[in-house]
């Protein structure tokens, strides 16, 4: 079974590709997601959902990942930084922390905050 920290950054790269099956086969239905941004969400498909319509608004996205370390077992910390175009032409970008927390080889929980650590 892969590490905590192999499937954490794993979802990023696959998030990157916007390869959202890879991505849905990483969560449950009792995954959860927050983020002030996009809202919080359960289950794999309310997810899924969010993260669809996130990916449409966008002719290209990248978060780079500036460090990641598992700080607690199952428990994964990135610092990134987000750069997408929008259909629109405008161009986003984000910094902040995400953290990624694993059990039994799935994604249980993710949350994403400002990089001061405070929920975005």
């Amino acid at each position: 079974m892969p590490s905590a920290l192999e499937i954490a950054k794993r979802y990023f790269d696959l998030s990157n590709e916007s390869n959202f099956e890879g991505i849905q086969d990483l969560f449950t239905e009792s995954t959860t997601y927050s983020s002030a941004t996009t809202g919080v969400y359960l289950g794999r498909t309310d997810i899924m959902e969010m993260q669809r319509k996130f990916h449409a608004q966008f002719e290209s996205v990248q978060w780079k990942v500036n460090s990641v370390e598992e700080i607690k077992p199952g428990i994964v910390l990135f610092d990134f930084e987000f750069n997408g175009k929008k259909r629109s032409g405008q161009t986003v970008k984000t910094v902040g922390v995400e953290y990624v927390i694993v059990y039994k080889g799935k994604i249980q929980h993710i949350e994403i905050r400002n990089s001061d650590g405070r929920p975005r």
